[in-house]
């Protein structure tokens, strides 16, 4: 497990750059940089950032639930919670609502998960047609279907007619290593991941061809590990370099 400090101090030492490669590691903030140590902490952010953003990976999928108003369809990310943080979602990138395999599910509050059912996905375009343009959007009830629209705003059809809660999975949008202390959300075996891409940044920016093919080296291995691990669809995919 890493930091993010730790990582700038690995690319420092592995690059041999403002004596990463002396008894005590530099740097020795990422905060407060100048120069190269500057360019570095920020290739280490960017590399972190560029990673997550790659594809939808495993350890971004997170679990929410929402409570419903009664007479209201529509709610923002930021009227659902994070089911690990039990606070208001934050970091949001995206849904993940046509799950067949794990679609989300609604059970009216008062009477408990013993009532709960599973929601039916339905594309935007489709759900607008059946809901917003019949009679359908005036009425409330036990809603069944669950969608999002172009603000990325889950709405449920048909409108509550209670207080219900809404399970359900997103992906949280990248995390942004700040300081020091700040540890990758991403598996710790694949920390050296971002040292290698930030070595492989350093490497262009210095016309550094060593490093670049040891970074490239160390990004192929990793990034296969990576793939079979964290993907989605439990498939080894292509190499991240």
């Amino acid at each position: 497990m890493s930091t993010y400090l730790k990582i700038c101090q690995d690319v420092a030492r592995e690059c041999g750059i403002a004596g990463g490669a002396d008894a005590s590691p530099k740097p020795l903030a990422v905060t407060g940089q100048v120069g190269e140590l500057n360019r570095l902490v920020n290739w280490v952010q960017t590399a972190y950032t560029e990673l997550q953003n790659a594809k939808k990976w495993r350890f971004l999928r997170k679990k929410f639930t929402l409570n419903t108003v009664a007479g209201t369809d529509t709610y923002a990310f930021g009227d659902c919670t994070d089911v690990e943080t039990t606070a208001a979602i934050t970091r949001f990138d995206s849904w993940r609502l046509n799950d067949r395999r794990n679609p989300p599910k609604i059970h009216l509050q008062s009477t408990g998960v013993g009532g709960q059912v599973f929601l039916s996905w339905t594309i935007w375009d489709n759900f607008e047609y059946l809901y917003k343009t019949s009679s359908l959007q005036n009425q409330t009830a036990f809603p069944f279907h669950i969608t999002f629209d172009p603000d990325d705003d889950i709405v449920l059809g048909i409108t509550p007619n209670d207080i219900y809660v809404v399970t359900g999975s997103y992906y949280r949008s990248p995390q942004i290593l700040v300081a020091d202390a700040d540890i990758p959300e991403m598996p710790k075996q694949f920390h050296n991941l971002i040292m290698y891409q930030a070595m492989e940044y350093y490497g262009l920016f210095e016309s550094a061809p060593e490093i670049i093919s040891r970074a490239q080296k160390g990004m192929k291995k990793l990034g296969h590990q990576l793939n079979k691990n964290q993907s989605e669809r439990f498939r080894v995919g292509g190499s991240l370099a």
